[in-house]
């Protein structure tokens, strides 16, 4: 399994990048590698279902992500929780803590399996997950420059 965490600070209130960060039907305008939702059931919170593709080292696997669930944190803050399954399986957590200003810190953190057909298309892991590890960090630089301009 390949593990990986990402933080960025983003120049808004919680409120605001929990909004755009949890719209399912906007996750690909941000998320590097998502396609656009195929099929969407929920608005982004506990118990959203969303069908969609995703490309890893190339090849497109179908992917069903999960809200698992959505709390508030004892800092002020957010928690989501998501599973995905499909030929990449794994998990996520999205914490957005309140940072000063009127900041938030967003931090992302991923646990998944690399699927056989991308292994054998690189045929070495870890060039799998140094590219997953970088897909990360400009997925949440994505998400800061389409929350900040809003």
């Amino acid at each position: 399994m390949g593990h990986i965490k990402v933080s960025i600070p983003i120049d808004a209130p919680v409120e605001r990048v929990v909004e755009v960060a949890s719209d399912p039907r906007q996750w690909a305008a941000w998320w590097v590698n998502l396609g656009e939702a195929e099929k969407i059931e929920g608005d982004g919170g506990a118990g959203t279902v969303v069908e969609h593709k995703y490309l890893m080292a190339g090849v497109p696997f179908h992917v069903t992500t999960r809200v698992t669930g959505r709390e508030e944190t004892a800092g002020g803050g957010q928690r989501a929780r998501i599973e995905f399954e499909g030929p990449l399986k794994g998990w996520q957590t999205w914490d957005y803590e309140p940072g000063g200003n009127g900041t938030t810190l967003v931090t992302a953190e991923f646990e998944y399996n690399v699927p056989g057909s991308a292994v054998g298309k690189l045929a070495d892991q870890l060039i799998i997950e140094r590219m997953q590890e970088r897909a990360r960090q400009q997925t949440l630089e994505n998400l800061k420059l389409l929350v900040e301009a809003g």
